[in-house]
């Protein structure tokens, strides 16, 4: 798989993923900005602090478990939202689950600053699978309703382990 593959299905993923948060906060919490906020800046956190853990110094885990870690906390808000709906003082927990999965973006971007020759190329390459990310999960949300968002994030998901695995072992050793 080419590196321009590999980056545009891992920037779908994120589309993918904050679409889906996006939508749960917007129907399970509340409609107004307070989600739309939330998703935000929890991502942009979030993509902060893992190119901050991505450091070697701070010894970051591989890919697949910044992956399974990210999966594991949506499913998380989602099976809290459901249970507490409309319940706005768990933001803060859905703020922090949200940044878990961010945190995915920035070790990607640290981890991969080397794989183009110049890091805007990385960037544009997963902006577009962003974008595709964010179409799918509005299409899915239209037609499919919330049971889009409940369950095609663990098919796509887990349809990216065999690529999260594979591209750890092509980057064991390397160094951000």
């Amino acid at each position: 798989m080419t590196r321009y593959a590999y980056t545009i299905l891992f920037g779908w993923w994120f589309g993918v993923i904050q679409s889906s948060y996006f939508f749960q906060l917007e129907i399970f919490l509340t409609a107004a900005y307070t989600g739309f906020i939330t998703a935000t800046l929890a991502w942009i956190a979030g993509s902060i602090a893992g190119l901050y853990l991505a450091r070697p110094a701070n010894g970051s885990p591989p890919l697949i478990i910044w992956h399974a870690a990210g999966l594991a906390a949506y499913y998380t808000c989602l099976l809290s939202l459901a249970a507490f709906p409309y319940q706005l003082a768990l933001t803060p927990l859905y703020f922090i689950l949200i940044m878990v999965s961010g945190g995915q973006t920035g070790h990607f971007f640290a981890y991969n600053q080397k794989t183009f020759p110049k890091a805007s190329t990385l960037f544009f390459m997963e902006n577009n699978g962003f974008i595709l990310g964010w179409l799918v999960g509005f299409s899915g949300f239209v037609m499919a309703g919330v049971d889009f968002h409940y369950y095609f994030p663990l098919v796509a998901g887990t349809a990216l382990v065999p690529l999260a695995l594979y591209h750890g072992k092509k980057m064991k050793g390397q160094k951000p």
